[in-house]
C-alpha cells in the first residue's frame, strides 16, 4: 500500500519579524489572478517564470517527499495557473519540460505514483458546451504534463475528476469517449456526496472502462443502499492490468459532527477514525489511498502511527 499526501508538504516556520510559528507550504508554489492577468499586471516574463518555478519545484519536492517515505503524491492542479488562457509556448516550451522530465524520471526510477484533481468546475457532463470544451481543455493541459514527465497511459497515474452534473450519464459516457487517449487512459471517476454514487459510476465503467476512486467519505452521505465493505469490492473490480485501486479518506472534523451537510462534507484537519473495510484493505495492501485532510504530511504521518499503518 501507499498513503499519499495531497499538493502541500506543511512545515513549521518562525515569522521573522513577530517570532510568530505558522505553518508553511514547502512546495512555495506561485500563483496568478485572473483578474490581474485580464489587467495586464503580469509581464510574459512573470507568467513564463511562474511556470519554470513551479515546475522546478516539483523536480526539487519529489525526491524530498520520497526520502520522507511517501510514496503517493497528488500535484497540485495550480502548477500552471491561467494555463488555458496564456499563450501556450509559455508553459509548454524546454525550460518547463526540461524540470517536468526530471521529476518524471525520479518516480519512474523510484516506483512513486502521482496524481492529479483537477477542480470543481472541470465538468464534461455539463449542458453547456462551452463549460466542456473549457474542461477538455484542463484535461488536455494536465495529460500534457503527464507525458511531459513520460509517465505512461494508465491510471496509475490518475486525472480524477468528478461526474460533474447531475442526472447526465449518456453525456458524461459520450464526453469521456472523445477525450483524447493521453487523458482518458489516465481518466478515473471519483463518487460524490450527492451527484454520483458508486452505482451511478459503475454504469459508466461498464460503457468506458474508467475506473472508481472510492471515497470513503462522500459515501457516508451517498451511499445507494451500499455497505462500504461492498462499495469497496465493486470499485475495486473496476481496476485493472495490476494497477492497484486508489481511494480516498477523510474524516468530518468531531466539532462538527452533529451539524448540517455542509458542516460535516468539509475536510477535518487530522484524521480521527478509518472505515473498517478500507483499514482492512490498507493492512492488506490491496489499495492505495490519499488522505484528503488539511494538515496534509503531518495528517498522513500522524495516521500511520495512531493506526499501526506503514507509509
Amino acid at each position: 500500500m501507499a498513503t499519499g499526501v495531497c499538493c502541500h508538504w506543511l512545515e513549521e516556520k518562525t515569522k521573522p519579524r513577530s517570532g510568530k510559528k505558522e505553518l508553511v507550504n514547502i512546495f512555495e508554489e506561485h500563483t496568478l489572478q485572473l483578474g490581474r492577468y485580464r489587467q495586464g499586471k503580469y509581464t510574459t516574463e512573470t507568467i513564463e517564470e511562474t511556470y519554470i518555478h513551479n515546475a522546478r519545484r516539483l523536480a526539487e519536492m519529489i525526491p524530498f517527499i520520497h526520502k520522507n517515505g511517501v510514496r503517493l503524491f497528488r500535484i497540485s492542479s495550480a502548477m500552471f495557473p491561467l494555463a488555458d488562457q496564456v499563450d501556450r509556448s509559455l508553459w509548454d516550451n524546454p525550460k518547463v519540460v526540461k524540470h517536468l522530465k526530471n521529476a518524471g524520471d525520479y518516480i519512474k526510477k523510484n516506483g512513486i505514483r502521482v496524481s492529479t484533481h483537477p477542480g470543481q468546475f472541470c465538468v464534461i457532463s455539463s449542458d453547456s458546451d462551452a463549460v466542456i470544451a473549457k474542461a477538455f481543455v484542463e484535461l488536455n493541459i494536465h495529460g500534457w504534463v503527464f507525458d511531459s514527465m513520460g509517465l505512461d497511459h494508465s491510471p496509475f497515474y490518475a486525472i480524477n475528476i468528478h461526474g460533474g452534473k447531475s442526472d447526465r450519464l449518456s453525456r458524461l459516457i459520450d464526453q469521456i469517449k472523445s477525450l483524447p487517449d493521453n487523458v482518458r487512459k489516465r481518466l478515473t471517476l471519483e463518487n460524490d456526496e450527492s451527484a454520483y454514487n458508486v452505482i451511478d459510476l459503475l454504469s459508466v465503467y461498464k460503457e468506458t472502462g474508467v475506473p472508481v476512486v472510492f471515497d470513503s467519505h462522500h459515501h457516508t452521505f451517498n451511499d445507494c443502499d451500499l455497505t462500504m465493505e461492498d462499495a469497496i469490492a465493486a470499485t475495486r473490480e473496476t481496476w485493472s492490468n495490476g494497477v492497484k485501486p486508489l481511494q480516498h479518506l477523510s474524516n468530518t472534523e468531531p466539532s462538527l459532527a452533529n451539524g448540517n451537510f455542509m458542516d460535516r462534507r468539509k475536510h477535518s484537519g487530522m484524521i480521527h477514525y478509518i472505515p473498517d473495510a478500507q483499514l482492512n484493505a490498507l493492512r492488506n495492501d490491496t489499495i492505495d489511498v490519499e488522505v484528503e485532510a488539511k494538515l496534509k504530511n503531518l495528517a498522513v504521518f500522524k495516521m500511520a502511527k495512531d493506526f499501526s499503518l506503514p507509509l
